[in-house]
């Protein structure tokens, strides 16, 4: 997401990915706190909560390395009656790679991910899966900007395609939002729109919050979240 007068662009909010990556020895921590989502199938209904976390390491020369899982994911059901469970999602690892445009006002960037089905049920995968995304921004000037998003998903129960596009504005120097729709097929379905704050506390720390709407019955119903992420090191 765009960053006014920030020199590291978060991955965090959105369907997306920035499109820079982290300068060599760059090191950001992005934690949701938590990011949770609406389920109604039927007369059943499901709440889930993610402590989503994402550590990013700039390795240089335009590519990022990036570890990622859900340490803690608490569920609720409500049925017939009311049940509880809680656990560990899977872990990722990515790497991300900003490509070398001639223009200012373009960046795009690949984003490949393996993740490793370490999670326990019912919030673990059965097996291993594999992602290939890719995001690019245009900067529209006066902290503006408009980005796109499409990702390709392999995994054990099937394959499915992921695309969004958002605008980026600015209310102050520290304060900015966006709006977003997605589109997904396959194991990725999806049909939502939605949108996020951002707000800057300082040149290393950026609290968001965000919420998607689901458009048609075979989406979530509404997801939403809470976030921080923190610059642990500048980089070169």
């Amino acid at each position: 997401m765009q960053q006014p007068e920030a020199d590291t662009q978060f991955d965090r909010p959105g369907l997306s990915f920035a499109s820079w990556s982290l300068p060599q020895g760059g090191l950001v921590w992005e934690q949701g706190l938590p990011d949770a989502s609406w389920q109604r199938d039927g007369d059943t209904r499901t709440l889930q909560a993610n402590a989503d976390s994402r550590l990013r390491m700039g390795l240089g020369h335009g590519v990022e390395l990036q570890l990622a899982g859900s340490p803690y994911v608490w569920q609720e059901t409500r049925a017939e009656t009311k049940t509880h469970a809680h656990g560990q999602g899977d872990t990722d690892v990515a790497l991300k790679w900003t490509l070398p445009l001639s223009s200012q006002a373009w960046s795009m960037a690949l984003l490949a991910t393996h993740k490793f089905a370490s999670g326990g049920q019912p919030f673990g995968s059965p097996g291993h899966a594999d992602q290939l995304a890719a995001a690019v921004t245009r900067d529209l000037g006066d902290n503006r900007s408009f980005a796109g998003y499409l990702a390709r998903d392999s995994q054990q129960q099937g394959r499915g395609w992921m695309s969004a596009v958002s605008y980026g504005f600015s209310f102050t120097d520290a304060l900015s939002g966006y709006v977003e729709t997605g589109y997904g097929n396959g194991i990725d379905h999806a049909r939502v729109a939605g949108g996020g704050l951002t707000l800057l506390v300082d040149h290393r720390v950026q609290l968001d919050g965000w919420m998607l709407r689901g458009l048609d019955r075979n989406s979530p119903e509404w997801q939403a979240g809470f976030g921080v992420s923190v610059v642990l090191a500048r980089g070169h």
